[in-house]
């Protein structure tokens, strides 16, 4: 069977993009079927070399097309089935007007019905022959009265950070995120101000860059905090090493985070994580994290107290527990060979 694996991009090595290159190597690598992949550039974007480093690394079939293109069209007619990524409407019009099976998965939380193009993206998704949904919260916004029995939630990561820092050599709190409004640094600078710790025990550690990186800086020297370490970008390598040797990964957003990614990478590693209430983080978290109110100072400074001062057994116990509860939470990524083999009316053995 061709599948086509069609996305939307910025032209970045973004999560969407490293999503798709990932299924799409898993499938040729473990399945007899044809895989392609096709990128959608947004309008006015140009394709970075990274992405394009990466797929022809991975040995993939890939394109770049213009959306609403010919090019498109052709793509979608070389498939026997597509799966699109979010509900991009020239994507899913164009592959049920071909009569080609249509898989889609959903990474954003539905918007509501205002508007035309939230209708329009609605629309689509009603289309699709089946549905996933990156986390409960997302699919309880497209599906808020009853779930479809031609949709799942499967969180979409791909590769995780494996390698575990002992108990021993691990110090304090790990912040990665890109440095914007919402994602919580701005609270979480704030908190930790707040917090009554010993700073050389329990370190903050910011990693990333972003327009709120000179803001934060400056926020740091005027109020002369102790114990922050601004890290700046790092590679996959440099923030696998961070991570593992935290004791607490911190993501304090307040955006109404679709799936949260960082606290999953975490738990892999056996760190826990202090997260707020914010969409889709306390369920990528799990049920052993530190929960917060999202954008309140002192609901975070008070779950930063609450890890410093935990007791080592109950750290340890929430950690390792963190890391085999995300065996259940997790999908193992064959689903999307049987999910493909079920819309195609086939059975795969």
């Amino acid at each position: 069977m061709r599948i086509l694996l069609a996305t939307p991009t910025y032209g970045v090595y973004g999560g969407i993009e490293v999503f798709v290159m990932t299924l799409a190597d898993w499938l040729q690598r473990n399945t007899e079927h044809e895989i392609r992949v096709c990128f959608k550039l947004v309008s006015g974007v140009s394709v970075n070399a990274l992405l394009e480093d990466r797929c022809r690394g991975l040995q993939l079939d890939y394109r770049f097309v213009q959306r609403g293109s010919t090019a498109l069209l052709s793509n979608i007619h070389w498939a026997d089935l597509v799966h699109g990524n979010n509900c991009s409407p020239d994507i899913t019009l164009l592959s049920k007007l071909a009569g080609k099976p249509l898989v889609l998965t959903i990474h954003n939380w539905f918007r509501g019905k205002r508007g035309l193009r939230n209708r329009l993206w609605y629309l689509c998704s009603r289309l699709a022959d089946w549905r996933t949904y990156n986390s409960n919260f997302v699919q309880g916004t497209w599906e808020p009265e009853r779930r479809s029995a031609t949709s799942q939630m499967i969180p979409t990561v791909s590769q995780l950070p494996s390698e575990q820092a002992p108990f021993e050599a691990r110090r304090g709190f790990f912040f990665i995120a890109r440095l914007i409004e919402n994602k919580g640094l701005d609270v979480l600078v704030k908190a930790y101000a707040r917090a009554d710790l010993d700073r050389q025990q329990w370190p903050l550690y910011i990693a990333g860059d972003g327009p709120l990186g000179a803001w934060m800086k400056q926020y740091i020297t005027e109020h002369a905090i102790d114990g922050i370490h601004v890290l700046g970008f790092l590679s996959e390598a440099e923030k696998a090493w961070r991570m593992a040797h935290a004791c607490w990964l911190v993501a304090p957003a307040n955006t109404r985070e679709d799936m949260g990614l960082t606290p999953i990478e975490a738990r892999n590693v056996a760190v826990p994580a202090v997260v707020t209430r914010d969409g889709g983080l306390p369920e990528s978290a799990g049920d052993c994290a530190l929960l917060c109110e999202p954008g309140d100072i002192a609901s975070l400074t008070a779950a930063l107290e609450r890890a410093a001062a935990m007791p080592e057994a109950e750290y340890q116990l929430r950690a390792r527990r963190a890391q085999q509860s995300l065996r259940e939470y997790l999908r193992p990524i064959s689903v999307y060979a049987d999910i493909y083999d079920r819309c195609a009316g086939r059975r795969r053995p």
